[in-house]
């Protein structure tokens, strides 16, 4: 089955699943069951949400939402969105599929503080059903955009089928963002957030049809880590280097690093067991870094600033 073999964004992530919608009927109940399911997210120590719910109009129109009341702190599930977000949870959410609506606008949770996802079709041109903002109270919405129209998933039924909607260009989105945020743990949510954002295709003239654009992952590493220097399978930044480099090894073969001072002196060893080295007591400088693996030794010129 193709569901055996399909891997996406995230394959070493571990997932639980949720279930709060009702199908057979919309009523403001559903809120509480999203806001529930957050706070057992966050007692299982869940560091991503993402959820392709949109709620705006209900069975009964008394409980719709206005356009004036979609601010981010208004809806139920708005506000237990920002709870989530203020506990340290990325919150990723679709922006809804109702762009070509009498309301084009993004529902709730989609207004809240957290991450929007509009869809664009393979070629990157804007679905003419994603949500638009901005927010009520004047905040750019969608925040990114990813693919919404085409998108391969796996059927209940093991079966590899074409979907469409904002639905999947949130999880697209969200699983590339649990593989960013492994190579640098350290980070904030909302740094997590920003670094996004500023990788993405107009993050300068963000507007609210594509929100900051799509967003491109290496760059958002190089916006934290400098651009790389390599030589032959390791790949090490930034260089220069204040405090921490970190090593990439192109396969996954053992290695060991050692580094020297100009005088030659062995002054740090370490294995691969590390992917980062702490230069934050060393001296102002010039060190060689040398790579030993499978019997081939590779140097490198490290500048500690």
């Amino acid at each position: 089955a193709a569901s055996d073999v399909y891997k996406r964004q995230a394959p070493d992530a571990s997932y639980y699943l949720f279930r709060t919608e009702v199908v057979s009927s919309e009523t403001p109940v559903e809120e509480s069951y999203w806001v529930e399911a957050a706070e057992r997210a966050d007692s299982l120590g869940v560091d991503i949400i993402n959820s392709s719910l949109s709620y705006l109009f209900f069975d009964n129109p008394a409980y719709n939402y206005s356009p004036e009341e979609l601010n981010g702190k208004t809806a139920f599930v708005s506000r237990g969105a920002n709870i989530a977000s203020e506990k340290g949870i990325l919150v990723v959410v679709s922006a809804g599929n109702s762009g070509e609506e009498d309301y084009p606008g993004v529902g709730a949770p989609a207004d809240a503080y957290v991450l929007t996802v509009g869809a664009v079709d393979p070629d990157e041109v804007y679905a003419a059903f994603s949500s638009t903002g901005p927010t009520a109270d004047g905040r750019i919405k969608p925040d990114v955009m990813a693919q919404g129209i085409n998108v391969s998933a796996v059927n209940e039924s093991g079966e590899l089928v074409s979907v469409a909607g904002t639905s999947f260009s949130s999880p697209l989105t969200a699983g590339s963002i649990a593989s960013f945020w492994q190579a640098i743990p350290s980070y904030r949510n909302t740094e997590i957030m920003d670094l996004v954002k500023r990788s993405a295709s107009q993050y300068n003239n963000p507007d609210n049809l594509f929100g900051y654009g799509i967003p491109d992952f290496k760059k958002s590493l190089e916006l934290v880590f400098g651009i790389q220097q390599s030589i032959g399978e390791f790949a090490v930044s930034p260089n220069p280097v204040e405090d921490l480099m970190y090593i990439q090894n192109t396969n996954s073969d053992p290695y060991r690093l050692s580094l020297f001072d100009p005088s030659g002196r062995k002054i740090l060893q370490q294995n691969n067991d590390d992917y980062k080295i702490d230069l934050s007591g060393f001296s102002r400088g010039i060190y060689i870094a040398m790579f030993e693996q499978n019997n081939q030794k590779e140097s490198l010129l490290i500048i500690k600033k």
